[in-house]
């Protein structure tokens, strides 16, 4: 189980913190794995995303995101990835099929580093 976060804070019912847990807690922490860019974090600079440099270079990019996935506590493997770089809006659009311990998770999520 984990605290939930909906947007950038932490979600509240009647002023008690709700928790999240099974797929939708995996989800979570896939929607905090593709927003983390490298040198990001204080805690650790080399965890994230090398978003500057893998635009330059598709393919380091998609290995990048397949690591940062694969690295989630819970996901098995990452199938049927695909990626779409918007360069009008500077939008990543990154769909995946996810085998976790609780099954199938599907993803759809935009990176906008704009």
């Amino acid at each position: 189980m984990d605290l939930m976060i909906e947007g950038s804070a932490l979600k509240t019912v009647n002023g008690d913190l709700e928790l999240v847990s099974g797929t939708d807690e995996i989800k979570q922490h896939v929607i905090v794995a593709l927003n983390t860019f490298y040198n990001d974090s204080l805690i650790n600079p080399s965890r994230g995303i090398d978003y500057a440099h893998g635009l330059r270079y598709e393919e380091f990019l998609e290995f990048d995101i397949k690591k940062q996935l694969s690295g989630v506590n819970g996901i098995l493997s990452v199938d049927d990835f695909s990626m779409e770089f918007d360069k009008t809006n500077l939008t990543l659009n990154i769909t995946a099929s996810l085998k976790t311990v609780y099954g199938r998770l599907d993803i759809q999520n935009t990176i906008n580093r704009g």
